[in-house]
């Protein structure tokens, strides 16, 4: 009976041990190898197929990927990795009037890190202590175990994520050349809209005898017409846009004149550059003062330029290719008046001649009547002569003679 008992202590001393070991073990034993490196698959997307990018891993060329593909790439589980692609990759380019416009693909987060992230992992274990122990009365002791369960932890690396995408974003290249608006060359992103608008015309030249401007024609977009001053593009290619206009040219004619009305056929005097100008001038104009009175005039010559004669006729008619002044060439028409003056110059010498002979009559009728009368008076005087001597004769011979008184004494 002592044998059993002390046979079955035994054995439960012994399955005690066996269990404390094996948990011991379990704890503190050697585990299998965990595996060092670990595959990271990594996507390219939204990049043409035609294209690739390279990749470099924590700084090492790993080759490239074409757009579309995946790839895994081996790796430390235990460390931090960074992975790095391009960040911009050149398209397909077009050239339109001498100039290249592109496609390119921009991945603005091109770089990626791949964190490692620490696990704690705890678990509840038996531990056995010899902490008991009787002896019998033979004299044997027997020790017993003590076990209880305890928390035994440890701790785990692994990576954070186990694979990445990198995507690139389509940008269309969009040049706009506008002489007198818009000038960018951008980049767009894919079927953005691109807004156009140019000024219907535009002043360039301004002063007193030549007014240029541009007048807005047509936006030609790859090469390709479009009407309409203002319109929205879509930007799903690469775009060169140009604003195309046409120069419009004003040239200013004036005249000048002494004489007449000289008239233009457009007022203002404003013609375009290779219009029809029409001009003209009356034939004949009343000369001015006297002369103009007797039916004098002023007859048309010419039409003059500081480059000479232009035209001798009245209405002239010429293509406007640069500003010019023409002036009217005159000439006095005296005639008329020349032949009313010898005319009223005839009746005045005939009036005088008239009145000349008629004072020639009357003076040599009153010259022979003052002569008679002349000759009249000188007899008369005579007369009066003779009368006056006979008169101091008789006087005399009175005087001469005595008294007779005295005679008779």
């Amino acid at each position: 009976m002592r044998v059993y008992v002390m046979s079955l202590r035994v054995s439960r001393t012994l399955i005690f041990c066996i269990l404390a070991v094996c948990s011991l073990l379990l704890v503190y034993g050697p585990r299998p190898a965990a595996a060092a490196t670990i595959g990271i698959p990594i996507t390219i997307k939204g990049l043409s197929p035609q294209l690739s990018t390279s990749v470099v891993v924590d700084g090492k060329q790993q080759g490239t990927m074409a757009g579309g593909s995946s790839k895994s790439f081996n790796v430390d589980k235990s460390k931090s990795h960074t992975f790095e692609v391009d960040a911009e990759i050149k398209g397909n380019c077009v050239t339109y009037a001498g100039t290249d416009v592109c496609t390119k693909y921009s991945n603005a987060n091109n770089v990626w890190t791949l964190d490692t992230v620490s696990t704690q992992n705890c678990q509840q274990v038996p531990v056995c202590y010899d902490t008991y122990y009787y002896c019998d009365y033979w004299g044997y002791c027997y020790y017993e175990p003590y076990c209880q369960y305890e928390q035994q932890c440890w701790t785990t690396t692994e990576l954070a994520e186990k694979g990445h995408t990198f995507a690139y974003d389509i940008q269309q290249e969009v040049v706009i050349r506008d002489l007198h608006g818009q000038n960018t060359d951008t980049w767009q992103a894919v079927n953005s809209n691109v807004p156009l608008s140019a000024k219907e015309s535009v002043d360039t030249r301004a002063d007193a005898n030549v007014r240029e401007r541009d007048i807005f024609l047509q936006w030609m977009v790859n090469g390709q017409p479009m009407q309409g001053s203002s319109l929205t593009l879509k930007a799903d290619k690469p775009l060169y846009i140009e604003a195309q206009y046409q120069t419009e040219t004003k040239y200013r004619i004036r005249l000048s004149s002494d004489f007449g009305n000289p008239t233009l056929d457009i007022p203002d005097g404003w013609y375009l550059k290779g219009g029809q100008v029409t001009i003209g001038v009356e034939k004949e104009v009343p000369a001015g003062g006297l002369m103009g009175l007797l039916g004098g005039k002023e007859v048309f010559v010419a039409w003059h330029s500081p480059q000479g004669v232009e035209s001798r006729d009245p209405t002239y008619t010429f293509a406007a290719q640069d500003t010019k002044l023409l002036t009217v060439e005159w000439k006095e028409d005296d005639s008329q008046p020349m032949i009313i003056i010898a005319a009223l110059a005839g009746l005045i010498i005939v009036a005088v001649a008239v009145v000349a002979l008629r004072a020639r009559m009357s003076g040599a009728k009153a010259k022979a009547e003052k002569t008679d009368l002349e000759k009249t008076k000188a007899e008369v005087e005579d007369l009066k002569e003779e009368l006056n001597k006979a008169k101091r004769r008789r006087s005399f011979t009175r005087r001469k003679k005595p008294p007779p008184s005295e005679s008779s004494t």
